[in-house]
């Protein structure tokens, strides 16, 4: 009977909490999305040069990075489940700040907020995934990571339809701060608890199987951030495109990872990981190459959308792998690749912002096109994901 019980499945309470992590993932996608598309308006309404874009993001970049080994020592000691709870609350507060800020000094401080609340809820969330993942007996994260893709989606269109409605953007982004963390606090009681890992490991130095993840997962984000933070303004500045058709550009990028990414277990199970990270690796290179070589709007639109497609299954073939390295907790394991590959999504858009100010911002956004294209080379890392 016992035998029967186990073949079964997921219970219930499992098929629930995998609902909440997902709803999770999505809510942090959506204040992702929602930031990103209305760039545009803060640099515009406070009348920032690109540097001074790429320093007040800067702000957030610091507070990811810094939140990151607190991330690591607080997955360490505390249940993945109320870290998760507490951290959606906490982006939700801290998104709308930014729109508020008036001056360099405010507009640092609040993208700081923002950029730690969400590297914290990065590693918590990602933990907790691996937790309910590891309840299913088989893979989930790239779905879970879809829907992340799914809420940068909804949050980046429902920006540039707000935008054309000419609604400023600290309305807004109140708005969707309120919605994430209402949702995100119902949600939060369906999560799965989870044992803290081991105090004495958090800061153990990474193995070679572990930093060869990291440098896979930072070349990833690091094209990640660029699209988020960038694509909406190469597009204004560049494609000379309208505010809200700006907007699309990250909404292409969203749809086509949300896409790749929902689909992504099945293909892996046919053609492996490496074959198609270093495929999509390249495709991703190419199609942005395409859009930064003919800057006009509905190329640049697919460009983005082919770079989503080889951002696409990268991040959660990498945590997958992580949480399944033998002889360590999946939370500790997931938080050391986190804390490597995040300083790719910490530091792509101040960098980008430099770059674009010293030369121009189609120059800066050939780096990314180089960084997707490095991701291939070390795709074997991934074999066994």
């Amino acid at each position: 009977m016992s035998v029967t019980s186990v073949s079964i499945g997921p219970t219930r309470r499992d098929r629930l909490a995998r609902v909440a992590v997902a709803a999770v993932f999505a809510l942090h996608g959506m204040a992702a999305g929602s930031w990103a598309a209305r760039i545009p308006w803060v640099k515009e309404a406070r009348h920032l040069s690109p540097a001074d874009l790429g320093l007040a993001l800067m702000g957030a970049a610091i507070g990811g990075l810094t939140a990151m080994p607190i991330a690591a020592w607080l997955s360490a000691r505390v249940d993945s489940r109320t870290l998760t709870r507490a951290m959606v609350v906490g982006v939700a507060v801290t998104l709308p700040l930014p729109a508020f800020a008036v001056g360099m000094p405010l507009l640092f401080g609040s993208l700081f907020l923002f950029g730690a609340a969400g590297g914290v809820l990065d590693v918590a969330m990602n933990a907790q995934g691996v937790t309910v993942q590891a309840r299913y007996g088989r893979s989930i994260m790239s779905g879970l990571h879809g829907l992340w893709s799914i809420g940068g989606l909804i949050g980046s269109a429902t920006a540039g339809l707000v935008a054309r409605a000419d609604i400023a953007a600290p309305a807004h982004l109140l708005a969707v701060g309120i919605v994430i963390a209402v949702v995100g606090t119902l949600c939060g009681t369906r999560l799965t608890p989870a044992p803290p890992s081991a105090p004495g490991k958090v800061f153990a130095r990474p193995d070679r199987a572990l930093l060869v993840l990291g440098v896979i997962t930072f070349c990833s984000l690091f094209g990640e951030a660029a699209a988020a933070d960038w694509s909406a303004v190469y597009l204004r500045t560049v494609a000379h495109t309208t505010t809200d058709v700006a907007a699309w550009g990250y909404a292409g990028f969203s749809l086509s990872m949300a896409a790749a990414r929902l689909a992504g277990d099945r293909v892996v199970e046919r053609l492996g990981a490496p074959l198609v990270v270093r495929a999509a690796a390249l495709i991703g290179a190419l199609g942005l190459a395409l859009g930064l070589l003919v800057p006009v709007t509905p190329v640049v639109i697919v460009a983005f959308i082919l770079l989503g497609l080889g951002m696409a299954t990268v991040v959660p073939l990498t945590f997958s792998a992580a949480g399944r390295t033998p002889g360590r907790d999946p939370g500790t394991a997931v938080a050391a690749v986190g804390t490597v590959g995040y300083g790719g999504w910490m530091i792509a858009p101040p960098v980008i912002g430099f770059v674009a100010q010293a030369t121009s911002l189609t120059t800066a956004l050939a780096l990314v096109a180089v960084m997707t294209a490095l991701i291939a080379l070390p795709a074997n890392a991934l074999r066994e994901a």
